[in-house]
């Protein structure tokens, strides 16, 4: 049968962004070092990446992940930063929206009422990208040391993770409304990301349910501007 006009344009297409997505992919892989010093800037890095300030870039971003990745069942450790799914987070059905595949740099864990331990982070997918590349620096900077000293590993747990520190100076800056609370069970497909492929990671954005993008950078905005009300989020509570 012979294709139709519309069949051709559509194979056409995704045979160029396929072609575009291998391009920029192979740059970005040669731009991530084997081996750094203390002068290592990973803003400068994320500056200089061929998926800055371009768009469609969570599939090429997902793709380095995936191929270059493996899942694991390890717990997660305070100073990690992780990709993994949250298909079906506690009250689904009651939840404003949520973030189906966060990327999450993890601070510790929570003791709820019931006695269940939840695992809290910093979910970046939360922050439109400029906002989103100055903390992941800034966190970075804070930690380097050990970062680059575990720079292929990332199930180094950070000793000295002064998550509340990190909690307070968000909150100052009014960016706390990205750390978010997990039920450890219900995480699926979790992979620790190294500190060489956080220039990757952060150009992923979060496979948002119920709202979309726009809209949870909208709420964002205005949790920013001084309305301090966060919408019910994945863990079935609002934040304390």
């Amino acid at each position: 049968m012979a294709q139709t006009k519309e069949e051709k344009y559509r194979k056409k297409n995704v045979k160029r962004r396929n072609n575009t997505t291998g391009r920029l992919n192979a740059k970005a892989r040669e731009g991530m070092e084997n081996i750094v010093d203390s002068d290592f800037s990973l803003i400068q890095k994320i500056k200089e990446s061929p998926f800055y300030g371009k768009r469609g870039n969570d599939e090429r971003a997902r793709l380095i992940l995936e191929q270059d990745l493996k899942h694991t069942k390890a717990k997660v450790q305070p100073g990690q930063l992780c990709i993994f799914k949250y298909f079906e987070p506690i009250h689904r059905e009651e939840l404003e929206y949520y973030d189906a595949s966060p990327v999450t740099i993890f601070f510790g864990t929570r003791t709820t009422k019931s006695g269940s331990r939840h695992i809290v982070g910093f979910n970046i997918h939360y922050y439109p990208p400029q906002i989103r590349y100055a903390v992941m620096n800034k966190i970075f900077e804070i930690y380097k040391p050990i970062y680059l000293k575990h720079w292929d590993e990332g199930r180094k747990q950070v000793t000295d993770f002064g998550y509340k520190q990190l909690i307070e100076g968000l909150q100052k800056a009014k960016l706390d409304f990205g750390i978010r609370e997990y039920e450890p069970k219900l995480v699926a497909d979790l992979s620790f990301i190294p500190p060489k492929y956080w220039q990757i990671a952060v150009f992923t954005e979060g496979w948002f349910k119920k709202q979309t993008r726009q809209a949870i950078l909208n709420y964002w905005s205005r949790y920013k501007g001084g309305n301090r009300t966060k919408p019910k989020q994945e863990n079935g509570k609002n934040e304390k």
